[in-house]
């Protein structure tokens, strides 16, 4: 990889790190080329992204910017992982080192913290994004159905008094 390349690959992985909500590393020393395969897979199905550079390249790329604090981390072979869906990366990631005993949980970057691998499996137990938008809309229809039944009761009530 020439001087240029580099350039380029370190303006990449800059732009696509410090545009995301929620960047993770791992260890994928011992998976296989089909667990590797699936790992992307599965992160690209839910909007997720993986890049797996040399760490100095990394290091450079997130120097100057709020992930500069996870520059200790990067030793030995590493993947990053980012998306704009904290929770959807955290299912992805815990799901998957359920499986692949070789995947190991790093530190995780969110809401300029650090997030130890404990934490990164607790926020894959919270629902995504779209089953918290679905139960919110639930909440506020049956807020609304509830509203117009008590409006309502009181007229019900009248019409059985006169039937009796």
């Amino acid at each position: 990889m020439n001087r240029n390349e580099k350039s380029i690959l370190i303006a990449n992985v800059k732009d696509k790190l410090s545009g995301s909500a929620f960047v993770a590393i791992v260890h994928y020393r011992g998976m296989n080329d089909k667990q590797l395969y699936d790992f992307r897979v599965a992160l690209k199905a839910k909007g997720c992204g993986i890049k797996i550079a040399k760490n100095t390249l990394v290091k450079v790329a997130i120097g100057g910017t709020d992930l500069e604090i996870l520059k200790s981390y990067l030793i030995g072979p590493c993947a990053i992982l980012y998306s704009q869906d904290p929770v959807a990366l955290a299912k992805t990631i815990a799901d998957t080192a359920k499986e692949v005993e070789a995947l190991k949980i790093v530190t995780g970057f969110f809401n300029k913290s650090l997030l130890n691998a404990n934490a990164i499996n607790d926020m894959a137990k919270l629902g995504s994004l779209e089953e918290v938008r679905g139960s919110f809309v639930g909440l506020l229809k049956s807020a609304q159905t509830n509203f117009v039944r008590i409006l309502s009761a009181p007229q019900k009530g009248l019409a059985t008094l006169k039937t009796q």
